[in-house]
């Protein structure tokens, strides 16, 4: 079954309108064929229409990126995936003597290093910014301990565009181009802001509660986060990155990129998420694993200052959609994309979140107290028969931030779900968001949106 154009044409505008997004590019590669459609404007500025050939920000999307090339790496034998980082980077060090000793390229693919994973540090825009960076960690600690859960950390895939740059000898965005753009035909598909100014591209808007979004007062983030999320591309070329591990590891002109070990490698369960509904259940090397109606799904999610990607591909059927807006707040909208497309293409229903009911389980006594991770501190407190979570920002992640953000305070509601699981949601915002409470070694930690926050200091209930 292959998309019917006019009829998703025309849900596509709805939906961008219902849900106040300005600008939604769809792709949909479904019976061996890419179909593309799109409505809105590029930015609310300029009015420039939105047409299938644009290119959007993907943000962490091109983290599978970044990991299919140190996969491609190791299988040419330039990389052990469970040796030491400091095999290929000597001098490597973080905080923590022996995570620098025994962290390895898993690890960070999986997110399980545990290192600080929101180190945004900008280290300018020469050809030097991975290095810079990859020394300026020595002085991160960890936000979990290596190895003991799935905590979501850019950091870690920072450190991997520095492994590929010392192992190819090339800067991370040249190697990225010969390793893998250039063998998939991928002509709308960059990294630098210079490049991207050559094609018709969409600029990120936000807005607050019952607001109309405005365009964002920058472009983008550090070069040096490249690896982890500063890729651009159009929803065709996001396709035909994902037609590579539909097909095995095998390029549009027959050439193997990947052994099938590799792409089976690549897509297997490494790691379970605490939180399993904000991005997925599992975690591959690279690949957010999904499971619906008992059916095996990849794919991954981006979002960078003002824009938000989506991608999610159906093995058993071949399909692959990619989903690109130019706002922050889509979550919705993707909701609903998905859930209609994997319905008509697919035969699979995407089962609900977590939902607030009244009157559920009393939490746990232990769970108020100061959680925290770099740059961001979250305190919950008891009142009355509920809690209530406090969420800011702090240093030195507050200084990198080009947005300033205001602390928010949310009510935690118990759930369909009972036990540990939570939901909460900002003020004015439609969307509620699923939190859970659990221990390692005995610490009690919050994973919330793919992030593990450890308990630091406990609070009288």
């Amino acid at each position: 079954m292959t998309l019917d154009v006019p009829r998703w044409q025309r849900r596509l505008a709805e939906l961008a309108r219902v849900h106040d997004v300005p600008g939604v590019s769809l792709g949909v590669l479904a019976g061996g064929e890419v179909t593309t459609v799109a409505t809105g404007v590029l930015n609310v500025r300029t009015g420039v229409p939105v047409t299938p050939d644009a290119v959007f920000q993907i943000g962490s999307i091109g983290k599978p990126y970044t990991a299919t090339v140190i996969v491609r790496l190791a299988e040419d034998g330039k990389l052990d995936l469970d040796a030491p980082v400091r095999d290929v980077l000597p001098d490597f060090k973080v905080a923590d003597p022996e995570v620098s000793a025994a962290v390895t390229p898993r690890h960070l693919l999986t997110h399980t290093s545990g290192i600080a994973g929101e180190c945004f540090t900008d280290t300018g825009r020469g050809d030097d910014c991975l290095k810079l960076y990859v020394e300026q960690c020595a002085d991160l600690g960890q936000d979990v301990p290596l190895g003991a859960t799935m905590s979501y950390c850019n950091t870690g895939y920072c450190i991997l565009g520095r492994i590929i740059e010392v192992l190819t000898g090339q800067v991370w965005d040249t190697a990225m181009r010969e390793l893998l753009f250039d063998p998939l035909g991928l002509t709308r598909t960059v990294t630098l802001p210079e490049e991207v100014a050559r094609h018709r591209y969409a600029w990120g808007h936000s807005s607050d509660p019952g607001e109309r979004p405005a365009a964002v007062p920058v472009w983008d983030d550090a070069r040096a986060l490249g690896p982890a999320g500063a890729i651009c591309a159009s929803a065709a070329d996001l396709l035909a990155f994902a037609r590579l591990h539909l097909d095995g590891g095998v390029a549009p002109d027959g050439t193997r990129l990947l052994s099938e070990e590799s792409v089976r490698e690549m897509q297997r369960i490494h790691v379970d998420v605490p939180e399993p509904w904000a991005t997925g259940p599992h975690w591959g090397l690279g690949w957010i694993r999904h499971e619906y109606d008992g059916r095996q799904l990849f794919g991954h999610d981006g979002n960078t200052i003002g824009q938000n990607a989506y991608l999610l591909a159906v093995p058993d059927r071949d399909v692959a959609i990619a989903l690109l807006t130019n706002v922050s707040s889509a979550h919705e909208l993707s909701v609903e994309v998905y859930r209609e497309l994997l319905s008509e293409l697919c035969d699979i229903h995407v089962p609900p979140w977590p939902s607030p009911v009244e009157n559920g389980e009393e939490p746990p006594p232990d769970v108020v107290g100061s959680y925290q991770r770099y740059g961001i501190r979250i305190d919950i407190e008891r009142a009355a028969d509920a809690l209530t979570a406090t969420a800011q920002i702090v240093e030195p992640l507050a200084s990198q931030s080009p947005v300033k953000q205001d602390p928010v305070t949310f009510d935690l509601r118990p759930t369909t779900v009972g036990g540990e699981v939570f939901v909460a949601r900002r003020p004015g915002d439609p969307t509620w968001l699923p939190v859970v409470f659990f221990k390692v070694d005995g610490d009690r930690y919050v994973h919330m949106g793919a992030r593990a926050q450890r308990r630091v200091e406990e609070v009288a209930s």
